[in-house]
């Protein structure tokens, strides 16, 4: 296998407008840079397949982003869309990119999209031209920084909180590809939980970027990418010392958490990877989540006209209501795509467009019993929360956000039937 890595800033000026929080986001632009965002991304080729991997420092990238990125990068490299795989770190103190929330109605800055463009394309050109001779090798650990976020009460109902006992995803899949002297090409790592430490306006990438400058400084050479998995209800355990209430974030608890996921990144490295014989294929589909019966006219209307409703939900139920009065149908579900790169025997990451929760991840794992599988949201797009059936029985924000991204009503259960169907497909086509 050859395989080579590059990285590049994506840093935004300042008075950006930013994305992670919807009333912040509204309020003015970042005022200023505590650390330097970037784009990063490792080329593979081996046995006439190709693949490009490209993480961002960002909370989102839209559909729209993610087709254009690929097309520039296609026509660059010559790769199909199946063969480049985009994953956001889902950081809540980068710059707006994207649909989520108000980005949906005061649209993301255009230069600083057509700067990320440039930086990604470059990215992966560089990428390319770094390849050579690696071995790959892979392993798993086990992450404690994600915390469940979701509180089950007496009554039934869902609220966010911390939730010691709840389900979260906690593996932690590594990939390290190594050239022929021994030395690091890149380290591929995957943790499942929100980059939410900070809320405030100075941009920075979170406790993903501060993981890989101290995996960075570990393996003597720039080769960490960081891969969002099923974090979609996990929230920071650092930020969580009573078991019971989040507290305010800081600079240090960012450093905390950075230095404890590169330290359970580490372990691993040091008791040693298992060898992998290389193998590279690529796979995209694209399936259909069905949404719930939409709301109706008047429950639309009165969301739009009620005195209390929050200024980008009343945005939204007023479109919705221009598509109504317009003749124009709702959507019904929602298109999500699912994405497979096999890169070796029992190596395999499952990429699936939107916030992927635990139960979710889980699933993926269970499918792929044997091997190593990094389970990822946050891929080619925003889609929206993905939770599972019994969530949406139980409600909470995972299941009642979905008007944040656009859609008319909530999803409906049977996603797990959905998925498995995915990834059965993904099997038949070398995903193993």
């Amino acid at each position: 296998m050859q395989a080579g890595f590059a990285k590049a800033p994506i840093t935004p000026p300042i008075g950006t407008r930013m994305m992670g929080f919807g009333s912040r986001d509204r309020d003015h632009g970042c005022t200023a840079i505590h650390d330097d965002i970037f784009t990063r991304a490792v080329y593979l080729q081996h046995g006439g397949e190709a693949a490009l991997i490209v993480g961002l420092d960002l909370c989102f990238i839209g559909r729209a982003d993610a087709d254009r990125l690929k097309s520039a990068i296609g026509q660059r490299l010559g790769l199909a869309p199946q063969q480049i795989l985009l994953n956001t770190s889902h950081n809540h103190v980068g710059p707006a990119v994207g649909t989520w929330h108000s980005a949906g109605y005061i649209p993301p800055d255009h230069g600083y999209l057509k700067t990320l463009d440039a930086a990604v394309i470059s990215v992966a050109s560089q990428a390319r031209e770094a390849a050579r001779e690696v071995t790959v090798s892979a392993g798993v650990g086990r992450s404690a920084l994600p915390m469940s976020r979701r509180v089950r009460h007496e009554d039934g109902t869902v609220t966010m909180g911390p939730n010691p006992d709840g389900a979260i995803y906690d593996a932690v899949p590594i990939c390290l590809l190594k050239d022929l002297a021994g030395e690091p090409v890149c380290l591929l790592f995957s943790v499942s939980c929100h980059p939410v430490i900070m809320v405030g306006f100075e941009v920075s990438a979170e406790y993903p970027g501060a993981a890989m400058d101290r995996l960075d400084a570990y393996l003597g050479t720039t080769a960490s990418l960081f891969l969002q998995g099923a974090g979609a209800d996990a929230n920071v355990s650092v930020k969580c010392t009573d078991g019971e209430t989040w507290r305010e974030g800081t600079w240090e608890d960012v450093a905390e958490a950075g230095q404890m996921v590169a330290d359970e990144v580490i372990r691993p490295l040091e008791a040693g990877l298992m060898e992998i014989e290389p193998q590279l294929r690529t796979h995209l589909i694209e399936v259909e989540w069905p949404l719930q019966p939409a709301l109706g006219h008047d429950a639309y209307l009165a969301v739009a006209t009620a005195a209390e409703t929050d200024e980008i939900r009343r945005l939204w139920a007023q479109s919705i209501l221009k598509r109504i009065e317009r003749g124009e149908p709702l959507p019904t579900s929602v298109p999500l795509l699912v994405q497979g790169l096999q890169l070796g025997a029992g190596l395999r990451i499952i990429g699936v467009e939107g916030e992927l929760v635990a139960g979710l991840g889980k699933l993926i794992q269970d499918f792929y019993a044997e091997g190593f599988t990094f389970p990822l949201g946050y891929c080619n797009g925003e889609g929206l929360y993905l939770p599972t059936s019994e969530m949406i029985d139980e409600g909470g924000y995972e299941v009642v956000s979905y008007w944040e991204y656009g859609y008319p009503a909530p999803l409906a259960k049977g996603f797990e039937g959905i998925l498995t169907e995915a990834l059965q497909e993904l099997r038949a086509d070398g995903i193993e």
